[in-house]
């Protein structure tokens, strides 16, 4: 199990929780690998089952922990503090792009239970993994284009140091770093 002194450690100066909306593109781009790694396990379900399972293992919980921490920084952190000071048409987008999580949320799920079933052996899993997950990450990447453009920079115009300080506490609290 990865300490907290461990993450603390490997934190690069342009990926730390201490600026909360850079923290958040770069979750995307760990959110995108582990997408990709899920794709291409696919393909070796029927030579390499054990190897492909467990990466696809390691991605699951990599979402299990850090997609759900990042989900609810967003939720529970950065959209709160934003909606008082957005238009409509804005408040709108945040909506769309909480409608977006509990989609993927869905979805994933559904990738989980598919590679349960490539697991067991259940005829049709491997074609089902395949195509959930192709549309998981159709529904991510396209959230993440949208939020690594649009909302990074609606936060940025309406988010004083005092707002990110506070979700920055948030978000190192989340992870079990400040009390």
């Amino acid at each position: 199990m990865i300490t907290p002194e461990q993450l603390l450690a490997k934190r690069e100066p342009g990926d730390t929780l201490d600026r909360p909306l850079e923290h958040l593109v770069a979750c995307h781009r760990r959110i995108e690998e582990r997408l990709a790694t899920l794709e291409l396990v696919a393909d070796h379900f029927s030579l390499r089952r054990q190897e492909a399972l467990d990466a696809a293992a390691s991605c699951f919980r990599f979402f299990d922990s850090n997609g759900a921490w990042h989900t609810e920084d967003e939720e529970r952190s950065l959209f709160p503090r934003m909606r008082a000071r957005l238009s409509a048409e804005e408040l709108a987008y945040l909506e769309t792009l909480e409608q977006q999580h509990d989609e993927a949320e869905a979805l994933y799920a559904e990738v989980k239970a598919h590679a349960d079933g490539v697991s067991a052996g259940i005829d049709g899993s491997e074609a089902r993994y395949r195509e959930t997950v192709k549309k998981l990450a159709a529904i991510y990447r396209a959230h993440i284009a949208s939020e690594d453009k649009m909302l990074t920079a609606l936060g940025r115009r309406v988010l004083d140091d005092a707002a990110l300080r506070v979700i920055s506490i948030e978000m190192k609290q989340r992870r079990g770093l400040l009390p």
